[in-house]
């Protein structure tokens, strides 16, 4: 007759060995599935995680080392349409008002970083004459901002603007068209309904995530490399070079 899985022990075993193994409590008998439960639920937590955490790890952005990292912050904007009583003053028809606000929101654009900070960056960049260990750059924002307010100028010829040749309008358009794409803004435009004109309209006034651009802008300022610095003098390694009156 085969012997229960948990018949007591051979009579060579002590006497009080075989007694404890003689009545098998419930809770005895119970353990092996505990343990088959316990095993099954952590496999399972096991390949619930996994695929999640590689999910996060895919779509971590790239992230290029930018000297002004430490200004970024981020606040919700609502969009202006540019329409009715709804036209900020960039948007305005040309005046010295506008074109004095349109400067000023590049106005700092070539600032100054130390080595360490150029060291850091994915693409080399040259040296300022005069000022040892410190090195030229400005933000890709104001250079598209810049183009931008070429191509404005460019639909004015009307007014005393400086005529900037096609090749480098088109050289403008294309920056802000790779620009708006690597943003890729993906903000939700709504359609609502119109009393006036019985339609359900394009809403584009609506809430974004937006970089605090005030915030940006002051740091530039803080980093302001003054007049734009002499960059006419060939160096062989310009992150190696050693400026006079250093050592």
């Amino acid at each position: 007759m085969p012997r229960h899985p948990y018949s007591s022990l051979p009579d060579s075993e002590s006497p009080a060995k075989r007694n404890s193994v003689d009545t098998c409590s419930p809770n005895a008998l119970q353990r092996p599935h505990h343990i088959f439960l316990i095993l099954s639920l952590v496999l399972n937590i096991v390949l619930l995680v996994v695929p999640i955490t590689g999910h996060f790890r895919e779509k971590r952005p790239v992230e290029i080392y930018s000297p002004a990292q430490s200004a970024v912050e981020y606040q919700v904007v609502k969009f202006t349409r540019g329409v009715e009583d709804d036209i900020p003053i960039y948007e305005q028809p040309p005046s010295p008002e506008v074109d004095e606000a349109w400067r000023q929101l590049y106005a700092f654009s070539e600032t100054s970083v130390s080595r360490s900070e150029a060291s850091q960056m994915a693409n080399r960049t040259w040296p300022i004459l005069g000022a040892p260990n410190h090195y030229l750059v400005a933000l890709d924002v104001f250079h598209q901002l810049h183009c931008l307010d070429m191509v404005r100028q460019r639909l004015h010829p009307g007014h005393d603007y400086t005529r900037l040749p096609m090749g480098h309008i088109r050289h403008c358009i294309g920056a802000i068209r790779q620009a708006l794409m690597c943003a890729a803004d993906i903000s939700p435009v709504v359609w609502q309904w119109s009393k006036v004109m019985q339609i359900a309209d394009q809403r584009d006034d609506i809430l974004h995530v937006c970089r605090d651009y005030g915030k940006i802008q002051a740091w530039a300022k803080n980093h302001h490399a003054g007049a734009f610095p002499d960059v006419t003098v060939y160096i062989d390694d310009p992150l190696n070079f050693v400026s006079e009156g250093t050592s």
